[in-house]
């Protein structure tokens, strides 16, 4: 839900507001275009600089232990629009919540052990189910950081089928 509102300059600013339980984004800035979807894998938002042009790249970015992929949202909206400067370049950002974080946390059916292992399973379901390709690089912070290194390994080796490759 939106509703226009005033700054002190008499300028018109949109104050946007996010219904957490949402299947869908409010937030359409003219410059980055950002949805949220929701599976029964993981919860992710999606940024893409210019949502008018198809995506050539995909960047996945996982958050820390105690964070969630708002964390992230100003830096990826940063990053997209750098990257996508070239015109024959266009980056999609996925900022993903891993298991019993963020969005993620209000979504059952993640069965223990909630250890690196599912985590990285987490992920590959998450590719699988959208049948968009596996991404061309995975950016983790902290635990993000352990998860996407043993996501490439479990790339490595095949571990969820031929639709998921090694990140670039």
């Amino acid at each position: 839900m939106a509703r226009l509102i005033r700054n002190k300059q008499g300028t018109p600013c949109t104050l946007l507001t996010h219904f957490l339980n949402s299947p869908t984004s409010l937030l359409n800035h003219p410059y980055y275009n950002t949805s949220n979807r929701y599976l029964q894998t993981l919860a992710f938002e999606e940024i893409q600089a210019n949502p008018n042009k198809p995506y050539t790249h995909t960047a996945f970015i996982l958050h820390g232990l105690l964070g969630s992929a708002r964390n992230w949202r100003s830096f990826s909206r940063s990053l997209a629009s750098s990257l996508s400067s070239s015109p024959s370049s266009e980056w999609r950002m996925v900022l993903v919540d891993l298991r019993n974080r963020g969005k993620s946390a209000e979504i059952e059916g993640f069965d223990p052990p909630h250890d690196m292992v599912n985590e990285t399973k987490d992920l590959g379901n998450l590719i699988n189910s959208k049948n968009r390709g596996s991404p061309d690089v995975v950016i983790g912070h902290s635990m993000g950081g352990k998860v996407a290194l043993q996501f490439a390994q479990s790339c490595g080796n095949i571990d969820y089928g031929e639709n998921v490759k090694l990140p670039k």
